[in-house]
């Protein structure tokens, strides 16, 4: 590989990174605005579908969100077992 070769793939890849430096900035700060998006629309009682949060929900799955498809794994995981038998 020529000098002048290796100079420009280091200026494209420096490029490349720059870019995906501030894509991943671009991101984060979009990332940023939907959590405080979703949070105000969480704490107004007229927005469907926005339940508001629960202030003793510390992870526990028990109590919170009923997953649907969480059912149908189990009951394909009991099919699997049927099937072995």
């Amino acid at each position: 590989m020529r000098d002048t070769e290796a100079r420009e793939l280091a200026d494209r890849l420096d490029e490349e990174a720059d870019d995906l430096e501030h894509r991943s900035e671009k991101l984060e700060q979009r990332t940023k605005d939907v959590s405080r998006e979703w949070a105000q629309k969480r704490s107004d009682p007229k927005v469907p579908g926005a339940p508001p949060e629960d202030d003793d929900d510390e992870g526990d799955d028990e109590e919170g969100w009923d997953d649907p498809d969480e059912d149908e794994d189990e009951d394909e995981d009991e099919d699997e077992r049927e099937d072995d038998e």
